[in-house]
C-alpha cells in the first residue's frame, strides 16, 4: 500500500471539494453538498485506516513525505512536506471524522439556502486548511494553516452578512486571532536564531546539540510565552477568548466544527507538538497551567447564567479548552490531548443537537423560551442527553475519564499552586454538571413556552441531521473506553503507566520526558503511577463525581422541579453576581473602553504625528525647493547676453581652478 499517496490524498480531497463547489457550485445545486460530504468522508476513510493501522502496529510510524522545496533563502530552507506520527494520525481520525459529521448534517440544515455551494466551498476550505496544520512539518507550514482555519472561520462566523451582529462577531474573531499571530511569528523568528531551522523534528534533534538554555533562560522563558500567545488566540485563553462566544453568529454547523474539531484545538495541539521546546521553560508551564486554570473557571461562570443555548455551549468551550492547558502546564500533555478527543465527539454532539433543536423551533435559541422538545423530537433528546452526561462527565462516559485524568495530574503535579489550581478544577465541574443541566432541563422538559404556531409545526429533524448525532452520542459513550486511566488499570491488575492512547501517543512526548530528564525539570508525564497513593486517586475521583452528581441534582431541583421560575429567583437572590456572570465578567466592556479607548488615544496621536511632523517634513522640504526656484529663476531670463555671460564667467573660474590646483 503506498502510504504517501494515501497521505497527500487526506487534505488534497477537501482541497478538491473546495474548488468544484466554488468554481461549479451554479451548476452543481444541491449535488454539491453531497460532493462535499463524499470528498471529506473519503478523506476521513483514509485517515481510520491510517490511525489502525498505526495503533495496530501493521503501520511504522513515523512517515516523511517531502513534497517541493518552498522557501530558500539565506540559512533559511523550508520544504512542502507532512510529518506523519503518532499525535498527527489521532488528530487526523478524529478531525474528519467529526467534520464528514457536520457535513452530512450540513446538507440537511442549510437545504434551501440561497449561498449553500457557498458555504460547502467554505467548509471544505476550512478543513483542507486545518488538515494543513496538522500534518505540517515545519512552523512557517502549520503556520499557512493557522491562518487558513483563521481566514475561514472570518467567511464562516458572518456568513450570515444581513445578520445583525454576524459581520462584526466574524470581524472580531479575525483581528483577536491576529494578536496571538503575532506572538506565533515572533517565536518562529527566535526559534530560527537559536536553532537555525524551522523543521519541527530537527529542532527537537537540535535541543541536545544546540542548546537553547546557552541563550539563557530569560530567552527561552519568552520563546514559550509568545508561543503560548498564540496558542492563546486560536485555543480561545483569557485574554484572547472573547472571539469565540460572538462566534456563534455563524450557522451552527460552523460552531460545531470550530468547538468541536478544529480551530480551537489548533493552539492544545501546537503545545503538545512543542512539547519538547515548552519542557524547557518550567516558568512557562506555570504561567500556561494558571492561565488556561483561570479561563476554565471563568468561562465556567459565565455559561451559568446566559440564556442563549449556543451562547451556554461556546463558553462551556472555552472552560473545556482551559482544563486542556492546565493539563499541558502541569506537563500532562498525554492527558490534555485524550481530553481534545473525548471532546469533539460531546461538543460537537451537543451543538449539532441545538442546532436541530434550533432549526425545529424555527430558530428561537433562548432556552427561558423553549420547554418541553422531548416529546416531538426524541433522537435529539437522547443524543442531546449523551452530549450532556459527557460534557459533565459522569461516570463511564468519555468526559469522565479524559476530565479526571486532568484533575489527578493537576493534584499530583510539582507546581507550587497545583493543589489551587485542582480546587479551581473542581468547582469548575460542579458548575459545568449544572449549566450543562440547566440547559437540558429548559430545552427538553416541562411546558413548552414556544408560541402556538411554532408549537404547531415542530418535528423531529431529517436524517441526515439526526445520523450523525447518534454516532457522536455513541462516540461520547465509548470513547473514553481506548485510554484508561493508570490508576483504574493499576487496581485491576495492569502494570502499564497509560492506556492504549497513551502509550500510543508516548513516543511524541518522549522527547519532551527526556528533555525534562536532562534539565532536571519536572513533568507529569514522567511520573510513575506508583509515585503517588492509588487510594488517594479513588478518593478524589469518587469526591469528583460527588460534585458533579451534585451539579446536577442541583440543576434538577431549580428547573425541572420548580421551571424557569426557579431559576429567577435564583437570579433575584444572587443579585450583583448573577449580573456579573451574565455580563461576562464585562470583558467586552473592558475591550470597549479601555482597549479602544487607548486606540482613539494612538489614532489621535498618530493622526497628530502624520499631521505635523511627516507632512511638515515633506512641507520643508517643498517650501526650499520652491525658495531655491525663485533664486536660479533670474537666470533664465532669455537674454543672449546674459547666458554668454554666464559661460564667461564659468569659463574663467574652470581655468582659474585648474591652474591654482597645478600650482
Amino acid at each position: 500500500m503506498d502510504w504517501n499517496l494515501l497521505i497527500i490524498l487526506i487534505p488534497l480531497l477537501p482541497f478538491v471539494g473546495f474548488l468544484l463547489n466554488g468554481l461549479f457550485g451554479k451548476w452543481l445545486g444541491n449535488g454539491g453538498g453531497w460532493l462535499a460530504v463524499v470528498c471529506m468522508g473519503a478523506s476521513a476513510v483514509i485517515s481510520t485506516i491510517l490511525f489502525l493501522a498505526a495503533i495496530g502496529g501493521a503501520l511504522v510510524l513515523p512517515i516523511q513525505v517531502d513534497l517541493w522545496e518552498w522557501i530558500a533563502v539565506g540559512g533559511l530552507n523550508v520544504s512542502v512536506g507532512f510529518h506523519v506520527d503518532q499525535l498527527t494520525t489521532l488528530m487526523l481520525f478524529f478531525v474528519t471524522l467529526v467534520s464528514t459529521l457536520v457535513f452530512l448534517y450540513s446538507v440537511g440544515y442549510m437545504k434551501g439556502d440561497p449561498g449553500y455551494n457557498r458555504f460547502f466551498a467554505y467548509l471544505c476550505l476550512f478543513d483542507f486548511s486545518m488538515l494543513i496544520l496538522v500534518l505540517g512539518d515545519s512552523l512557517p507550514l502549520i503556520f499557512v494553516g493557522w491562518e487558513g482555519v483563521g481566514l475561514c472561520s472570518y467567511l464562516l462566523i458572518g456568513y450570515y452578512m444581513s445578520l445583525r451582529g454576524a459581520p462584526e462577531a466574524g470581524k472580531k474573531a479575525f483581528v483577536v486571532n491576529r494578536i496571538g499571530d503575532f506572538g506565533f511569528l515572533i517565536a518562529m523568528f527566535m526559534i530560527f536564531h537559536a536553532a537555525g531551522t524551522l523543521n519541527i523534528q530537527e529542532i527537537i534533534t537540535k535541543l541536545g546539540q544546540n542548546d537553547l538554555l546557552a541563550y539563557g533562560t530569560i530567552f527561552v522563558t519568552v520563546l514559550t510565552l509568545m508561543l503560548f500567545v498564540g496558542c492563546c488566540g486560536k485555543s480561545a485563553q483569557i485574554p484572547l477568548f472573547v472571539w469565540l462566544p460572538d462566534a456563534m453568529a455563524g450557522p451552527t454547523p460552523v460552531s460545531a466544527l470550530i468547538h468541536a474539531a478544529t480551530m480551537v484545538t489548533a493552539g492544545v495541539y501546537l503545545m503538545v507538538r512543542m512539547s519538547a521546546v515548552f519542557a524547557l521553560a518550567p516558568t512557562t508551564l506555570a504561567i500556561v497551567a494558571v492561565v488556561g486554570c483561570a479561563t476554565a473557571f471563568v468561562s465556567g461562570t459565565i455559561a451559568l447564567t446566559q440564556r442563549d443555548i449556543k451562547k451556554v455551549l461556546a463558553y462551556s468551550t472555552c472552560s473545556q479548552l482551559g482544563y486542556m492547558f492546565l493539563a499541558c502546564g502541569c506537563g500532562a500533555f498525554i492527558a490534555a490531548i485524550f481530553h481534545v478527543f473525548t471532546h469533539a465527539f460531546f461538543k460537537a454532539c451537543l451543538f449539532l443537537g441545538a442546532g436541530s433543536v434550533i432549526h425545529a423551533a424555527h430558530h428561537q435559541q433562548d432556552i427561558f423560551r423553549l420547554g418541553g422538545l422531548k416529546q416531538w423530537m426524541p433522537r435529539t433528546h437522547w443524543t442531546f442527553l449523551t452530549g450532556c452526561l459527557g460534557l459533565a462527565g459522569v461516570p463511564l462516559l468519555a468526559g469522565f475519564f479524559s476530565k479526571d485524568e486532568i484533575l489527578w495530574k493537576t493534584f499530583s503535579s510539582d507546581l507550587a499552586l497545583g493543589k489551587v489550581l485542582w480546587i479551581a478544577g473542581i468547582l469548575t465541574a460542579a458548575m459545568t454538571a449544572f449549566y450543562t443541566f440547566r440547559v437540558y432541563y429548559l430545552t427538553f422538559h416541562g411546558e413548552s413556552r414556544l408560541d402556538k404556531q411554532t408549537k404547531s409545526h415542530i418535528h423531529e429533524s431529517h436524517w441526515t441531521m439526526t445520523v450523525p448525532l447518534i454516532i457522536l452520542a455513541a462516540g461520547t459513550v465509548i470513547a473514553g473506553y481506548i485510554n484508561l486511566p493508570a490508576g483504574i488499570l493499576h487496581t485491576f491488575g495492569s502494570h502499564a503507566d497509560y492506556g492504549t492512547i497513551g502509550t500510543f501517543l508516548h513516543p511524541v512526548v518522549e522527547s519532551a520526558q527526556q528533555t525534562a530528564e536532562y534539565y532536571k525539570i519536572a513533568t507529569d508525564d514522567i511520573k510513575h503511577v506508583g509515585e503517588h497513593s492509588l487510594v488517594l486517586e479513588w478518593i478524589l475521583m469518587t469526591l469528583s463525581t460527588i460534585i458533579v452528581i451534585g451539579g446536577i441534582w442541583f440543576a434538577r431541583k431549580l428547573y425541572l422541579l420548580q421551571g424557569p421560575a426557579g431559576g429567577e429567583r435564583v437570579a433575584r437572590a444572587a443579585g450583583p453576581f448573577f449580573r456579573f456572570s451574565y455580563n461576562k465578567w464585562y470583558w467586552d466592556d473592558f475591550y470597549l473602553i479601555f482597549v479602544g479607548g487607548t486606540l482613539e488615544v494612538i489614532a489621535c496621536l498618530a493622526t497628530w504625528f502624520d499631521k505635523h511632523i511627516i507632512d511638515g517634513i515633506l512641507h520643508l522640504f517643498a517650501g526650499l525647493a520652491r525658495v531655491g526656484s525663485r533664486m536660479i529663476r533670474g537666470l533664465q531670463n532669455g537674454q543672449v547676453q546674459a547666458y554668454a555671460l554666464a559661460i564667461l564667467i564659468g569659463v574663467n573660474l574652470i581655468v582659474f581652478i585648474a591652474i591654482y590646483c597645478s600650482g
